[in-house]
């Protein structure tokens, strides 16, 4: 549906950019020993991976709501130079911030799957297809899955720095942004033992 990709795109350029923001901390906790984790080989290997795919990514995710004067190729080249930013002060002090930024991600996802599955509620409730009992359920889980791969995409690009240390910030965001459409999938699926909303044959909604 076109609101689905809508909102994933909302959610994404949320994750992704708020992933990019937090290379900085995230670097700082790698060279405080999130470089011991992995090998070198194993390090180089993982950010080929997210390297390789990143402007095919920000080509699906993140274009479609940047300025069309920015594009994938650009982005990739000007991280370079965000590659560089390391956090001031301890890898405590780094953790925290990318907690902050997780939460302070997943709060707008709360609120942007949240609005969207208000509006298809109401509209669902009127022409008869789903119950109030169901529209709130409809929401919540909307609003609760919606926070989560927010922050999840977040803390999956900061992640990723911290394990490998050099990744450009488009690459972060692209990371970030695949990750949370990725994670709400993931979501969807396991909410779906909670008894979701789901139209039935006579056009009321069954759970």
């Amino acid at each position: 549906m076109a609101e689905t990709r809508i909102v994933d795109a909302l959610r994404s350029a949320v994750a992704g950019g708020q992933a990019a923001k937090l290379v900085g901390a995230a670097t700082a906790i790698f060279e405080a020993g999130g470089k011991r984790v992995l090998s070198e080989s194993s390090r180089s290997a993982v950010r080929a991976i997210a390297e390789k795919g990143a402007e095919r990514a920000l080509a699906i995710a993140a274009v479609p709501l940047l300025p069309a004067a920015i594009q994938p190729a650009e982005l990739l080249a000007s991280g370079a130079r965000a590659t560089a930013a390391v956090a001031k002060g301890t890898a405590r002090a780094a953790v925290r911030e990318i907690a902050k930024g997780a939460g302070k991600a997943a709060g707008i996802g709360f609120v942007v799957d949240g609005a969207f599955a208000t509006v298809e509620s109401v509209v669902r409730v009127r022409a008869g297809t789903m119950d109030k009992n169901e529209a709130v359920s409809h929401v919540v889980k909307e609003a609760a899955t919606g926070a989560a791969a927010t922050g999840a995409g977040v803390l999956l690009g900061a992640g990723l720095v911290a394990l490998t240390g050099g990744v450009a910030a488009p690459v972060v965001f692209a990371v970030g942004a695949l990750g949370s459409i990725g994670a709400k999938r993931a979501l969807r699926r396991w909410v779906d033992g909670w008894g979701p909303y789901q139209p039935s044959p006579s056009g009321r909604s069954t759970s």
